[in-house]
């Protein structure tokens, strides 16, 4: 087309092809029925949602990908490919993109059409629906208007002019978009169906989708499996016919791992307990890869008493990483100062060292001088996390840590995952663990999180106007280094006033089948069993 910049984009974002070895040394006896092509993996809990507009864990987004396929995938090699658009067409000023769709079908046999695109992305952008992560479609003009209510959804830069045929219009130019809408927010959904029944997520009687995969059974808090997906346009690709997914705790999923009765244990879904993890490195049986991923606790800077940025300063700088990360973690995680991975490389070192007991001392004499107070009248400080070994494990280390620096009280408090989300969606928490797994290589993904207060990523009650607006004017710098430098600003200034207490950057630490191949797993996190299969 004249005037248009055609693409087949191709970006690379690093996987790994996944072969590797029992504990035991031999194969599984669930590999050795390598013609049925099953597999069991353990992902501990059931799913928030399947909702790809309502995801907001990484077990949910990983589901979502097995069920469903966006404009583009990550391929098994890596790459930011085209999957339910055939083609894509950019305007000569970056601004304007039109997907041209393949021939697809969704799992009951309808097509999957434009209009199911335009119609998922403006029900998260309805200022009604509670959509976790609507704010990654404000790159698309006017949607950030039209989620707060200022603008109506038909002004906002979605176009159908076909059923095959999506056009998209930006704020600006976004370099970063074409793996921007790998992220499940930017999944169509069913319009038929989800008029006819908003819950078609939550059971699989009612569950549609147009992924490898399609949903055939979910016993809630027990099991989900998966079988290969007939209405699938890439069928031919996918090769396993059936992944069962079980939910157990990390001692029962390593136990059966151990006994062949599962393909994969550990990362990114379930956990590989931490007093198995020498013994795997000493075997040469556990696997590590880096992930643009960050370990931080949230600080709801609502709650007394931090509203004092020095108190907060205070308990990130007396923090001890690299003792966490060396006797807790144990997978070779990298003590964070920031909340954008190094590997990313914004800053040229770091904002602040670790396990300064030093410049703490200095921070938290101050907050007590602030808040008129002493040790002794300090409230004893609720942190919170979702129940697993890890988690309790870490967060001892801090309460000890904290303990010995200042005689502040630590209360630990662990709910079961949907309450901690749901705790912490409502802000209803004092100290919070967390995490947050890169949606696309970039690290305005990380910076955003936290950019206004009403960001439903957020969930610190911070915010601040200078931060908002270095955020804003990166989106229109004229050249990357003047971007990254403004990024890189920004963080500065996060970091200045700790809203969030970084911990580690993440690796993803796992155990696998040797028969089991092709699995795909990305820089961001994400695992995808598309592709794998049992050789």
């Amino acid at each position: 087309m004249k005037g248009l910049i055609k693409a087949a984009f191709l970006i690379p974002l690093l996987a790994f092809s996944l072969t590797g070895c029992k504990r035991g040394g031999g194969s599984s006896s669930l590999s050795s029925k390598g013609s049925s092509q099953q597999i069991t993996i353990n992902i501990t809990d059931d799913p928030g949602t399947l909702d790809p507009r309502k995801a907001r864990a990484l077990t949910d987004a990983t589901l979502i990908r097995m069920f469903m396929d966006g404009l583009t995938r990550v391929d098994k090699d890596g790459n930011n490919t085209l999957a339910v658009a055939k083609k894509v067409d950019i305007s000569p000023d970056k601004k304007t993109y039109t997907f041209t769709l393949r021939d697809c079908n969704w799992s009951n046999g309808d097509t999957v059409t434009s209009h199911d695109f335009a119609y998922a992305w403006k029900k998260s952008l309805s200022p009604e629906f509670n959509a976790p992560n609507a704010n990654m479609l404000y790159v698309i003009k006017n949607a950030k208007e039209a989620k707060t209510g200022k603008l109506p959804l038909s002004l906002v830069g979605i176009e159908t002019p076909d059923e095959k045929t999506l056009v998209v219009t930006l704020n600006h130019p976004t370099p970063y978009f074409m793996g921007l809408i790998t992220h499940p927010i930017f999944f169509p959904v069913n319009s038929h169906v989800d008029r006819l029944n908003p819950q078609w997520a939550d059971k699989e009687t009612t569950y549609v989708g147009n992924g490898p995969f399609s949903l055939s059974e979910w016993k809630h808090h027990n099991v989900i499996e998966a079988k290969k997906n007939p209405q699938y346009w890439d069928q031919k690709a996918v090769k396993l016919s059936n992944v069962k997914m079980i939910m157990v705790n990390a001692e029962t999923g390593f136990k059966m791992f151990d006994a062949n009765d599962l393909s994969w244990d550990g990362s990114p879904l379930s956990t590989i307990p931490v007093d198995a993890i020498p013994s795997l490195k000493s075997e040469e049986k556990l696997y590590t890869t880096p992930v643009l991923a960050t370990q931080w606790i949230r600080v709801n800077v609502e709650k007394a008493p931090f509203q004092n940025k020095n108190l907060r300063k205070a308990l990130a700088y007396a923090m001890d990483r690299q003792a966490i990360v060396d006797h807790v973690t144990q997978g070779n995680q990298i003590p964070a100062t920031g909340i954008v991975p190094t590997a990313m490389k914004l800053q040229q070192k770091p904002l602040f060292n670790d396990h300064d007991l030093d410049a703490a001392q200095i921070h938290f004499d101050q907050a007590l001088d602030e808040l008129d107070a002493t040790v002794e009248s300090l409230p004893v400080i609720p942190l919170l996390y979702a129940s697993a070994e890890r988690n309790h494990l870490m967060a001892q280390a801090i309460q000890d840590q904290w303990l010995k620096a200042f005689g502040i009280h630590v209360e630990l408090e662990a709910v079961e995952k949907k309450v901690f989300f749901d705790r912490v969606s409502k802000k209803d928490y004092v100290l919070s663990m967390g995490n947050w797994f890169a949606d696309f290589n970039d690290p305005i993904n990380f910076l955003e999180v936290f950019k206004t207060k009403n960001v439903g990523t957020n969930n610190t009650n911070w915010e601040n106007p200078s931060y908002t607006e270095l955020l804003e004017t990166s989106y229109y710098c004229q050249s990357d280094e003047e971007r990254r430098t403004i990024l890189a600003r920004s963080e500065e200034l996060l970091i200045s006033e700790m809203p969030v207490i970084p911990i580690f950057h993440y690796t993803l630490l796992y155990i696998r089948d040797q028969e089991l191949k092709d699995v795909v797993l990305t820089t961001m996190g994400n695992i995808d069993f598309k592709w794998a299969h049992l050789e």
